[in-house]
């Protein structure tokens, strides 16, 4: 009873103390080291010649579903402006007699649901991002729960100013168990058992990829990583093998990606991202590519996907950033000509954008940029549209 009441009453003081201009608050509570904090952020948006309602209402712009030219949004624009992202996060660590046990939870209000539209409240639901634990134990460590999967590699991508980037981008977090060897400093290797799923098949009224009438996920994806970095470079090569179960038949598919950045003159850095799978689906992106299907003759195949996308930011002062990036995907039209993919299917996404970040304070930061995206369907109808796009960001 004791303990419960230490734990509520050092809870709420770190709630109370997250409002002091603070970039975490940390306190103990029975040997276990608690860390409490998050972000408040502010978003405007304005999107131009074509404006889109999902995914998450439009608030985030996934390139690929940038509006087809003759759809009923293709010739919008639209402004609005959303807190939704804000987030807070609990961390702790804890020395046990096996190593340090470690622990992550961390959610927003950025789930797929509208409480309260824009009339009144604007209420959005909440939503866990990760929730994972860790044993760390020398060069050991196993990590089980949810989190970013182990195909993404941070330090060879894009900085955005929402979750989305440019094609080419993996952006998947979901369930999973993993191990890591630290081989030497800036040096891993790991692979990971995580969740299965075939992923998105249809956008709106649209059927985008023929999945027949069943699909079964009979084993986790496998996925393989390694990792160098030193003072100026960093290089990642991953790979993912998945297995597909449709109306009965079965497949294999993979995918391969290979990310890198060099740091170069006074805090510049340059990164490049190369994809590629037969079957990558999901893994490649925020796209409606799920991997596999069923062609004409009632056959189980995978999709191939090959995109490649980079960047480089500028260091223009110690508090003041500019980022430059572009990025192009292409789905193989094999699938289309076989049956698997529909004429709404995409078949290539192109988009750059440019931001500017400036750290006003340790704790205050406020953005600004401009994303445009080209799409093209496998029926070779095309669409592009403008997001021009800010926040005001406040980290406790």
């Amino acid at each position: 009873m004791l303990k419960n009441t230490k734990l509520r009453i050092a809870i709420c003081s770190a709630l109370l103390a997250s409002a002091a201009p603070a970039l975490a608050y940390d306190f103990n509570v029975s040997d276990t080291d608690l860390t409490v904090g998050g972000y408040i952020k502010l978003t405007g948006i304005f999107d131009s010649d074509g404006t889109i309602n999902a995914p998450y209402n439009g608030d985030l712009y996934s390139v690929y579903s940038t509006p087809i030219d003759g759809s009923p949004n293709a010739e919008s624009s639209d402004f609005r402006m959303t807190a939704r992202e804000s987030r807070i996060f609990l961390k702790s660590s804890t020395a046990t007699d096996y190593g340090k046990l470690t622990s992550h939870f961390e959610g927003d209000f950025f789930a797929d649901i509208d409480n309260d539209g824009p009339t009144w409240s604007n209420s959005h639901g909440f939503r866990i991002r990760h929730a994972y634990f860790k044993m760390e134990n020398g060069a050991h460590s196993l990590l089980a729960g949810q989190t970013w999967t182990n195909f993404m590699d941070f330090a060879g991508s894009m900085p955005s100013l929402d979750f989305a980037s440019d094609p080419g981008s993996s952006f998947v977090r979901q369930p999973q168990v993993r191990y890591q060897y630290n081989i030497a400093k800036g040096q891993y290797a790991s692979v990971s058992f995580e969740n299965p799923t075939l992923g998105l098949t249809k956008a709106g009224p649209f059927t985008q990829v023929n999945a027949g009438s069943s699909s079964e996920d009979l084993m986790p994806d496998i996925v393989a990583k390694y990792f160098y970095a030193n003072k100026h470079v960093t290089v990642s090569p991953r790979a993912v093998v998945r297995r597909f179960e449709l109306d009965g038949n079965d497949t294999f598919g993979y995918g391969l990606a290979l990310n890198s950045s060099l740091k170069f003159g006074d805090g510049h850095k340059a990164v490049l991202g190369l994809m590629y799978g037969d079957g990558i689906g999901r893994y490649a992106g925020l796209g409606f590519n799920a991997g596999a299907g069923i062609d004409n003759l009632g056959d189980i195949d995978t999709l191939k996907f090959s995109s490649i996308n980079g960047g480089v930011i500028f260091s223009l002062k110690k508090d003041l950033r500019l980022a430059v990036g572009a990025g192009y995907s292409e789905q193989d039209e094999d699938g289309f000509e076989n049956g698997i993919l529909t004429e709404h299917a995409n078949k290539t996404a192109f988009s750059w954008h440019t931001n500017l970040f400036w750290n006003i304070t340790s704790d205050v930061e406020y953005a600004i940029g401009v994303r445009s995206g080209e799409v093209e369907n496998m029926g070779t109808r095309e669409g592009d549209m403008t997001r021009f796009q800010t926040y005001l960001k406040y980290t406790f």
